[in-house]
């Protein structure tokens, strides 16, 4: 079998498996995988393949990370391992441990008022959005497929039904952002798809949450930043500052190992800071 064969069969099963999310991030990183092996026979990859694939990927973007190519490996050997079964041994390449970065207090404060300063239809629809963001700690993708029926109003509770795990989860808002989504849903009389383009009512999409977050810097002169991921982050190490529990944090945060959970145990930038001067103003 051709590894364009194999890589074809086992991105079928990526999407028939996985969340819609998670074939999107492997769906580039096949192509270019695709494009250096070609018509190769999967039996004629070895070590020495993949050591030539490494440096063809450093020769085409010499800032690539250790992290990224990595990531490139990892679908290279599952292909083979699942579609060919043909085991490759081969370490990963030593990463560099990056502290997590989260949206500052002060920008977050300086969004939330740009919204409450002018409600207009869309402002109130931003201002949820980015509150749940914050609030909840999903991932954006799950975000977007949130339905006003998954909403429990009386105990401020979503069960997120689309996730990456494909598994359904439980989650929380709080009181000042209960005011605001029942405000929207009210005024803006949403029945289905929570977040949704308020002119044609489809469900907005993923770069034009983007461009809102890009616009919201240009406008707000904020320079760090904001990504819903980063809002995601700011959840999960602001729960952790606040002595939460990490078993209970694996299962908001829907991670299926609680390795991954683990990394937002390390100090992270702002925390930093503020011991750092604590102690020497």
């Amino acid at each position: 079998m051709t590894f364009k064969e194999a890589i074809n069969k086992y991105m079928k099963y990526v999407k028939v498996t996985k969340s819609k999310g998670t074939y999107d991030f492997h769906i580039g990183n096949a192509k270019r995988l695709t494009a250096f092996f070609g018509e190769m026979n999967c039996e004629d990859i070895k070590r020495d393949q993949i050591l030539d694939l490494i440096l063809y990927l450093k020769d085409k973007n010499n800032k690539i990370s250790n992290a990224t190519i990595n990531k490139y490996i990892g679908l290279l050997l599952r292909t083979l391992r699942n579609e060919c079964n043909i085991d490759i041994k081969f370490d990963k390449l030593k990463e560099q441990k990056k502290i997590i970065s989260i949206v500052s207090h002060e920008s977050i404060q300086k969004i939330f008022q740009h919204y409450e300063k002018m409600l207009y239809p869309e402002h109130l629809r931003n201002l949820v959005l980015f509150r749940i963001l914050l609030d909840t700690g999903l991932r954006l993708s799950e975000i977007l497929s949130l339905k006003v029926s998954n909403i429990n109003f009386n105990d401020q509770s979503i069960l997120a039904k689309v996730t990456k795990t494909k598994e359904d989860r439980l989650v929380f808002y709080t009181k000042p952002t209960e005011v605001f989504l029942n405000r929207y849903i009210i005024n803006e009389k949403i029945t289905g798809h929570l977040f949704i383009d308020l002119n044609t009512r489809e469900i907005l999409k993923i770069d034009r949450i983007q461009k809102i977050c890009q616009n919201l810097r240009k406008t707000l002169h904020i320079r760090e930043s904001i990504t819903p991921h980063k809002w995601r982050h700011t959840f999960a190490t602001q729960f952790i500052n606040q002595n939460g529990n990490i078993e209970v944090l694996r299962m908001l945060m829907g991670h299926s190992n609680i390795l991954t959970t683990q990394r937002y145990l390390h100090i992270n930038t702002q925390k930093l800071r503020h011991e750092y001067f604590r102690v020497f103003e």
